[in-house]
């Protein structure tokens, strides 16, 4: 850790500072021109910027990466690249998809949108960037001030603004209770660094310390904060109402960017900040008990809703079960097993993500309806958009060979390995994800199979088939080239345990 700021360090935020520089520009831009092509070409084309600084920094092509930067507060590990990449695909599917929505029912000009999930996207990308507490902190609130504009956005519609109103307050209390579990651990450990913080649980004169109640309970009260932003059970009960209740393209940015930024958070601070191993090592079994809870109610109510954006709120609660089996699992043995599955997972539901809600908006902005029963006969009026939803339902619901599967059978294969004490939780995954088949299928069955009320081809705007095209292309490619997914990401597992 050197002692001055240098040119390399700036060289190591240039990805999250060109996201923001962008937003800027995107806003001022909005304000001299009327042309709403101009602003958002500028807003998705500009992401090659901090596309080009992130490849920089993994190729280092002006000269070696900085490990760390701005007193240590800034991490340059593989496992911030993984996330670089992953929010900048996050924006432009987001920005992408939206394009024509936006423009149709949002009432407000593209400039102020885009500036929006630019400034989140760059708070997003600093959670995964980021080993010291503080530094988090003020990265989760840059992500998620703009994610309360975000929901309400409609401003003529009462849900919109409902679900803003119980996104801000139960946001708020869940950013209370998140600084009130870092106030703690900074009380034991004397320090807000991850990475000092690690090293006094860990070390022979400071061991006593992994047993530490007051400790523990900082853990606690940080994973419970961090619960509210993945949607884990009993910290869900906002996202049915609030991806209802919002604009669909800000729904779409809930599901993927918060929750990854949530989980990218969660394992800095458990896993490289070393406070999965408090308390005996046995905080993995609320975090093993909350995995059962969170999958199995997510997938069960998932089957009675009639609403398409209800039903994928409770999707993306199961999912999140999923990956707190993983997370389950890296806690026990403090191994990147587990870190492996998560990330893989969360590669591969950002693009099916993406696709899926493609489907949704693009029948939203054709017909305004946004119900199950809605899509009936979608396969006979837009056959590409059904297409490609079915793809990306199919990957969701794990079904062989697609890279969903592949995905999810690794994270379950990382707890399986971990012995007799998630063998229960495993075969609880295996159950919760035949019932998740049932309510994917249904829509499928719907597209394809029931005829619909309208014979009249929908116009989809041609933002929405691009997102969809994308989408399947990211797929396929992701299922024939996974093994090539697991090198990458395994490299960003491994550089979690690097410093330990």
């Amino acid at each position: 850790m050197t002692s001055q700021i240098t040119i390399e360090q700036f060289w190591l935020l240039s990805p999250e500072l060109s996201v923001v520089l962008l937003g800027f520009l995107v806003l001022g831009l909005d304000l001299l021109t009327k042309r709403r092509g101009l602003v958002t070409a500028v807003a998705i084309i500009g992401l090659a910027v901090p596309t080009f600084f992130s490849i920089s920094l993994a190729t280092s092509l002006f000269g070696p990466r900085p490990t760390s930067g701005f007193f240590g507060m800034l991490l340059g590990d593989q496992y911030s690249l993984f996330f670089q990449f992953l929010f900048l695909i996050v924006a432009f599917g987001v920005m992408l998809a939206s394009y024509g929505y936006a423009e149709k029912y949002l009432r407000v000009t593209p400039g102020e949108y885009y500036s929006v999930i630019l400034f989140s996207v760059a708070g997003m990308m600093l959670m995964g960037s980021t080993g010291e507490l503080i530094t988090i902190y003020i990265a989760l609130e840059l992500t998620s001030i703009p994610l309360y504009i975000l929901a309400g956005f409609s401003r003529t519609d009462t849900r919109s603004a409902e679900a803003a109103i119980k996104y801000v307050l139960l946001g708020a209390m869940s950013s209370a209770i998140l600084l009130y579990g870092m106030a703690l651990t900074y009380g034991v450990t004397g320090t807000t660094d991850l990475h000092a913080i690690a090293a006094v649980i860990t070390s022979p004169q400071h061991g006593i310390l992994s047993g530490n109640l007051m400790l523990l309970a900082g853990a606690v009260f940080m994973f419970v904060g961090f619960g509210f932003k993945i949607s884990a059970v009993p910290f869900h009960m906002w996202a049915p109402d609030i991806y209802e209740g919002a604009p669909t393209p800000a729904t779409l940015f809930f599901s993927v960017g918060s929750k990854a930024a949530g989980f990218a958070a969660i394992m800095r601070i458990f896993v490289f900040g070393g406070l999965a191993s408090v308390s005996g090592n046995y905080l993995w079994v609320m975090v093993a008990i909350i995995a059962a809870i969170t999958m199995t109610l997510g997938n069960v109510i998932a089957l009675l809703q009639t609403n398409i954006k209800r039903m994928m709120a409770y999707s993306s609660i199961g999912q999140a079960g999923y990956l707190l089996v993983g997370l389950a699992a890296v806690m026990i043995h403090n191994t990147a097993a587990g870190i492996l599955g998560l990330l893989t997972f969360l590669a591969v539901y950002v693009v099916t993500n993406i696709g899926a809600f493609a489907g949704i908006i693009g029948l939203a902005d054709a017909t305004g309806k946004e119900n199950i029963r809605d899509f009936d006969g979608l396969g006979r009026r837009s056959p590409w958009i059904a297409f490609g939803m079915g793809l990306c339902l199919l990957s969701l619901a794990g079904i062989p060979p697609q890279a969903g599967f592949m995905s999810k059978l690794f994270i379950f294969f990382a707890a399986w390995q971990q012995g007799s004490g998630l063998t229960w939780l495993v075969v609880l995954g295996l159950l919760n994800s035949a019932i998740a088949i049932v309510y994917y299928v249904n829509v499928l069955w719907r597209m394809f199979a029931v005829d619909p009320a309208k014979r009249d081809r929908l116009t989809i705007p041609g933002s929405v088939n691009l997102t969809m095209t994308l989408s399947v292309i990211g797929i396929i490619a992701l299922t024939i080239a996974f093994g090539v997914l697991l090198t990458h990401v395994g490299t960003s597992a491994n550089s979690l345990f690097t410093l330990h």
